[in-house]
């Protein structure tokens, strides 16, 4: 790994460090962390190294929904990822959320993370980008596209690590 990366690395954990020490005081436990693709596969490496693992919530709850109808996948899914999600905390986060823009299971990505951060502290890896003043996934028109405004997003800590630059 470069020095660039480590230096990156290092202040990721610290900015984490950080918002979880500041969502403590807040009604929803929860960080969320924006990367680009190519930051995240070559921090997810290093970020193991430093003790951090990753719950790949994608693959865990398709295991569990690939033998259930439509309707029980939709009806399933919170139960469901409140038990996939049970250990996450400041060394385990989700990564791979990509399943919650399905839109045949009609979930909102952002309401399941704030609702399950009520009850225990959430780090998330978002599976998107910020563009402007939004937390963004899929591109306009396609049929999994989410966007949030970041201004509706105020009790929840969203580090923007694109391109490098931690904010």
């Amino acid at each position: 790994m470069h020095y660039i990366s480590l230096l990156f690395r290092d202040k990721l954990l610290d900015r984490v460090a950080q918002a979880i020490d500041e969502v403590e005081y807040y009604s929803h436990k929860l960080a969320i962390i924006v990367l680009s693709t190519d930051e995240r596969q070559e921090l997810e490496s290093g970020l193991i190294e430093d003790g951090i693992t990753f719950i790949n919530v994608s693959k865990l709850l398709s295991k569990k929904l690939v033998s259930l109808s439509i309707n029980e996948r939709i009806c399933q899914i919170e139960d469901l990822f409140v038990d996939v999600a049970a250990d996450c905390g400041k060394d385990k986060w989700l990564t791979k959320l990509d399943i919650f823009c399905e839109p045949s299971l009609q979930t909102d990505i952002l309401s399941l993370l704030k609702w399950l951060s009520k009850s225990q502290l959430i780090v998330a890896i978002w599976p998107g980008c910020i563009e402007g003043s939004s937390l963004v996934y899929a591109k306009p028109g396609s049929q999994d596209y989410r966007t949030y405004s970041l201004n509706e997003l105020k009790n929840i800590q969203v580090i923007n690590a694109c391109n490098g630059v931690i904010k």
